[in-house]
């Protein structure tokens, strides 16, 4: 067990190579953006990456159907979900562990707290957003209890060798460990609060082809930050 413990307090918060924030573009060569539009792609950005919300505005200013973005919401949460199983030590994630990984994180992204302020242009081809972010603290509470609910973990494998296990008993006993995992953080739900308030500047950039894009070195600064991962 002592090994296992050690990787989930080491374990490297990397996100998946999956790039999820593929950001919306605007607008062809000739559109002129402003300052109120700028704001509107970023927070209907957001809304659609985080909560999963897009109205009839949002999805033609960045020319998409309500599909396209509700993929764009499906796939984001299921990278975070890769995420989620690297920092927490799963293994194995099965389409069932999956779809629970999912489905928690929907109910934990609907509280994401995000206030984006009024863009300024900085120059004709470039546009900074300010947006004030409070990051969620639920897998800080997980962390802080996990050992406490790894106990009945500890008492079914007791003096079990983890590492002469065959690949099928090591994914059952993966298996075990992933749902308690899973359970800690949905029990830690009616707790969960917010850090302290970060402030996170977005670009959108005008490209060659005319098109304006947010950043996805911003975006992917700003969604690292979004949910808190203990160091």
């Amino acid at each position: 067990m002592k090994t296992r413990l050690k990787k989930i307090t080491a374990i490297a918060m990397v996100l998946a190579a999956i790039v999820i924030l593929s950001s919306c573009s605007f607008g062809g060569a000739s559109e002129k953006m402003t300052a109120s539009s700028v704001t509107e792609l970023v927070q209907g950005n957001l809304d659609e990456i985080y909560l999963g919300e897009f109205d009839d505005d949002y999805l033609d200013m960045v020319d998409i159907t309500r599909d396209e973005a509700e993929e764009v919401y499906i796939t984001g949460l299921e990278a975070e979900a890769e995420r989620f199983a690297s920092f927490f030590a799963i293994e194995y994630m099965t389409d069932d562990i999956k779809e629970q990984i999912v489905d928690l994180l929907k109910e934990i992204y609907s509280h994401a707290s995000y206030t984006v302020e009024e863009a300024s242009k900085l120059d004709d081809t470039t546009y900074a957003v300010r947006v004030l972010l409070e990051p969620l603290d639920i897998f800080q509470l997980a962390y802080d209890s996990y050992e406490e609910a790894l106990e009945p973990l500890y008492e079914k494998y007791a003096g079990v060798d983890i590492s002469a296990m065959t690949e099928e008993e090591y994914q059952v006993y993966d298996a075990d460990w992933a749902q308690i995992m899973i359970d800690l953080c949905r029990d830690k739900l009616p707790d969960m609060g917010y850090m302290d308030e970060k402030s996170i500047v977005i670009q959108v950039i005008q490209d060659d082809d005319g098109l304006w894009t947010i950043s996805q070195d911003d975006f992917y600064t700003f969604d690292e930050q979004v949910l808190y991962y203990p160091q």
